[in-house]
């Protein structure tokens, strides 16, 4: 996978984007998907180590493999979505059996100051709040960054919210 460096765009919207993978080579597909953003235009800024999570929900499936990255680019909210479906399509991404096991799921978790709701598109994720590794990964990446809704930074919801493995230290 590339190392994190400011490529592309200089201004823009910053995005706290995750990608999950649970078919076989999930490594590879992150890859994919990492470098189809980077293809696209979009400014690697930085990267969270990479987590094997249990699927949620049915069908029953096969574990995830997580990773959050944030990235740069001119794109407003609805074009980061546009971009994400693009990448998860770079990785064979078929949309047959919803919520089923795929190839590359590419979600917009948070976009810098700002919030979404869109019958497409709601930012923040609504699994922020509920997903360990989205919260913990968003911690690390942009823990200054306020929640758009809550008002309260992502440190401080992690603090308040995160238990166990996955509390900050």
């Amino acid at each position: 996978m590339p190392a994190p460096a400011e490529r592309g765009p200089r201004q823009g919207t910053t995005a706290l984007l995750a990608l999950g993978s649970n078919l076989a080579p999930r490594e590879v597909n992150l890859d994919l998907g990492t470098v189809a953003l980077l293809e696209a235009g979009a400014a690697l800024l930085a990267s969270s180590p990479r987590w094997h999570t249990h699927a949620l929900g049915t069908p029953p499936q096969e574990d995830f493999l997580n990773q959050l990255l944030l990235l740069r680019d001119l794109r407003s909210g609805p074009q980061w979505l546009a971009l994400a479906r693009a990448a998860e399509g770079r990785a064979g991404r078929r949309r047959s059996v919803a919520h089923g096991p795929r190839s590359l799921d590419v979600d917009i978790i948070l976009i810098e100051r700002q919030s979404w709701e869109t019958e497409e598109l709601t930012v923040p994720h609504p699994g922020l709040l509920t997903r360990p590794y989205l919260l913990r990964g968003a911690a690390e990446l942009v823990p200054d960054w306020s929640h758009p809704v809550l008002g309260i930074s992502i440190r401080e919801l992690a603090r308040q919210l995160l238990t166990g493995s996955w509390a900050l230290r």
